[in-house]
C-alpha cells in the first residue's frame, strides 16, 4: 500500500459515520489531485493516534483566496476542493464555476453530492460513475482521429471523426484518464 492509499484509508476511517464528510473525503481521494497537495501544505493533520484529518476550516479559507496562497490548482481543481468543503456541511463557498468541471469530474461531483445526501449505497445505486475498467470486457473506448490515444466518446469529442474501436487500450490506473 503506497503512502497516499494509506492516507486515504486513515481519512476515510476518521470520516466514517458522517455521509457528508465521507463524501468529501471520497471526492478528494478519487479526484486524486488534492490529497497530496493538502498534505504538502500541512492541511492534513496527523492526530498522533494513527488517524489523520483534513483541516477543513483552513482549506475553506484557502478556497476563499484561491491562487493567492500555498495551494496550487486549476479552476476545475479548485471547484472540486470547494465542493468538498461545502459537502462537509460546515462551510459556505461559491460553486458558481461548476461548469468548469470536465465530464469525469462532473460525475465525481454528482456522486459525492448524492453520497452526502443519501449515503454511499444510495449514491452507487444512481449509476453516476462509469463501471471500473475491466481488461477482459469489450472496450467502450474508441480510436479517434482528432485526438491521440483511445478514449470514451464525450461531449467534447463526438462523431463523425470516430473510427474503428481499435488502438491501444488504456493502461491500468485511474478509470477516467487514458494514457498512451
Amino acid at each position: 500500500m503506497n503512502h497516499i492509499t494509506a492516507l486515504c484509508a486513515r481519512l476515510g476511517e476518521r470520516a466514517a459515520g458522517s455521509w457528508q464528510e465521507e463524501a468529501a473525503v471520497w471526492l478528494l481521494a478519487t479526484h486524486g489531485y488534492w490529497l497530496p497537495e493538502l498534505e504538502r501544505t500541512s492541511l492534513i493533520v496527523d492526530d498522533g493516534d494513527g488517524q489523520s484529518r483534513i483541516a477543513w476550516r483552513q482549506v475553506a479559507s484557502a478556497c476563499l483566496s484561491a491562487g493567492d496562497g500555498q495551494l496550487i490548482g486549476t479552476l476545475s481543481q479548485w471547484q472540486v476542493l470547494r465542493l468538498a468543503c461545502v459537502l462537509t456541511g460546515r462551510h459556505a463557498l461559491s460553486l458558481a464555476n461548476l461548469d468548469s468541471l470536465d465530464e469525469p469530474n462532473r460525475r465525481l461531483a454528482l456522486h459525492a453530492i448524492a453520497w452526502a445526501a443519501g449515503g454511499h449505497a444510495w449514491a452507487a445505486s444512481l449509476g453516476l460513475l462509469p463501471p471500473p475498467y475491466d481488461p477482459e470486457a469489450p472496450s467502450n473506448r474508441v480510436r479517434c482521429e482528432a485526438h491521440t490515444g483511445a478514449h470514451v466518446e464525450t461531449a467534447d469529442c463526438r462523431h463523425p471523426h470516430y473510427v474503428e474501436p481499435t488502438g491501444p487500450e488504456p493502461q491500468a490506473g485511474h478509470p477516467y484518464r487514458v494514457t498512451d
